[in-house]
């Protein structure tokens, strides 16, 4: 199956893969009464569950209705577990659901003879040429005991990840990670989509500078080359009016700092959390990347915008907050679940940034910070110029619009796309879809081979609880059916087990095969 252009392997959508440890020995002491495999719990059984000896804590964090989820990561001996995360949720100091993957009594069946070192030399040499940063983490795998490292391989707008034998130093595979002063009161300036917003800016020397006041926000101008991170915007009189698609027009850059400042309160007002890396870290951004660049991406430290073809393509992609949020949402995943961008686990990675990116634009709705646009279930609507009978290039209501499956049975299972990570969200996706809105799958409709359940819908804020405590906990390799399970399993904890909320998830489910 190949994937149309220019909308499936190019769109926006790439990622990163978050580096939970460094290198250190843990005493290795697993429970034996401890259960193996994938977990997802609530009631009772998460209050009783006991975090093994063996896994360390990652991160935690806290949101203003006072619940904490913890992430921990397996370790044996040096290595950490790939895919072995835990992570619990708990309400008043009382845990109310555990996710996860846990592999008790697992020991190595290899020596390591290499080096980190080693690991970085081979990728350095399938990158001839190309600078950046190469972390290195030496994993175990628990299907069967090997030790390898992944180097994961950062320039500007490349990302590419190495998995590298521990005692041979031989290549095992790789694959493409990225996610394609003095405070001022600032004039208005216009979007991409023409309309007046006003932004957060800061006097920098004699001319204002697009960095927010709180230093959360940063955004550059690329001035059209591909070159990490480029010039900050600036302007005279702070009037952020200059027309033009290219640099150096000012529509991209105003909706670049909007967005990303709309996104980061999104974030803050209804998770409680503190930017993508629940610490504060500034948002950069970089705008008129390249020439008629018909892309955007998270490289996993910042985001990039082009400018689109601005005829069959797009227009600058900075101008949909659905895009901006999107993107955004990968470097909330890369701190959190740090869900592998492949296959299913990619393609759930691909779904969470949709998920959020549209929950942004209804909460923009609410808040009326983005009177241009209405709140849909497409993606990218706003910017994509290729539209025919379909707008945007993802419909979280209707994925066969676009080609892509709305039931588990229609899934890609081909290598294209990193095994069809844009292709198959669109299953998870419409699963979020039928629990906020409810009904029946929209194949059906369309006479698809496949039949369910009516979903009875729940409000947006549950629905975006549900999947965001559920998707950030999640193990970095799972599946769509453990997925199911972490949803259903956090809609009991948060809401009870004979909920509303816990059965209508399930159905949501169901209704896309996913069982």
């Amino acid at each position: 199956m190949s994937l149309p252009s220019p909308l499936r392997g190019l769109l926006l959508l790439g990622l990163a893969t978050m580096l939970f440890v460094s290198l250190g020995v843990l005493s290795a002491s697993a429970q034996e009464t401890t259960p193996g495999g994938f977990l997802a719990l609530s009631g009772e059984e998460a209050r009783g569950y006991d975090v093994p000896d063996d896994a360390r804590e990652a991160w935690r964090s806290t949101d203003a209705e006072g619940l904490t989820q913890v992430r921990y990561q397996q370790y044996v001996g040096e290595a950490a577990v790939y895919g072995g995360q835990i992570t619990t949720l708990s309400r008043d100091g009382e845990r109310v659901a555990v996710t996860g993957s846990y592999y008790p009594s697992l020991d190595p069946t290899d020596e390591v003879r290499t080096t980190p070192a080693d690991a970085r030399a081979l990728a350095e040499r399938e990158e001839p040429g190309t600078g950046g940063r190469k972390n290195v983490t030496l994993f175990i795998d628990p299907k069967d005991g090997s030790r390898f490292y992944e180097v994961d391989s950062r320039d500007f707008d490349e990302r590419r990840v190495y998995h590298v034998d521990a005692r041979t130093g031989k290549k095992i595979k790789e694959y493409d990670n990225i996610q394609e002063a003095q405070e001022t009161a600032s004039d208005p300036g216009v979007g991409v989509k023409g309309d007046t917003k006003r932004i957060d800016t800061t006097l920098g020397g004699s001319v204002v500078q697009l960095v927010s006041g709180d230093g959360r926000q940063r955004t550059f101008d690329a001035k059209n080359r591909q070159k990490i991170s480029g010039t900050l915007f600036s302007d005279a009189d702070n009037n952020w009016t200059t027309p033009g698609r290219t640099s150096p027009g000012q529509p991209a850059g105003v909706d670049a700092h909007y967005y990303s400042n709309v996104t980061d309160d999104f974030y803050r007002t209804i998770f409680g959390r503190n930017s993508l890396d629940d610490r504060g870290m500034t948002m950069v951004s970089t705008a008129h990347y390249g020439r008629n660049y018909n892309n955007a991406f998270w490289n996993g430290s910042q985001m990039v915008y082009g400018d689109g073809d601005g005829t069959t393509g797009f227009r600058e992609l900075s101008g949909g907050l659905d895009v901006v949020s999107h993107e955004l949402t990968h470097g909330v995943t890369d701190f959190t679940s740090n869900l592998v961008y492949q296959n299913e686990s990619g393609a759930l990675n691909e779904a969470f940034s949709d998920m959020m990116g549209n929950s942004a634009e209804f909460y923009a709705q609410a808040g009326a910070l983005d009177p241009a646009a209405r709140p849909d279930w497409q993606i990218g609507e706003d910017v994509y110029l290729g539209a025919t009978t379909a707008p945007g290039f993802r419909n979280m209501a209707d994925p066969a619009e676009d080609g892509d499956p709305d039931h588990y049975s229609e899934r890609y299972t081909g290598t294209n796309d990193n095994g069809g990570v844009h292709t198959n969200s669109g299953i998870p996706n419409h699963a979020y879809y039928l629990l906020v809105n409810g009904g029946k799958n929209a194949g059906e409709a369309r006479g698809h081979n496949h039949t369910g359940p009516t979903v009875t819908a729940v409000s947006l804020a549950d629905a975006q609880q549900i999947f965001y405590k559920a998707f950030t906990g999640l193990p970095s390799t799972a599946t769509m059916a453990q997925s199911r399970q972490a949803t259903e399993s956090i809609a009991s904890g948060l809401y009870g087990p004979t909920s509303q909320q816990k059965t209508s998830t399930s159905a949501a489910w169901e209704a896309v095969g996913v069982r």
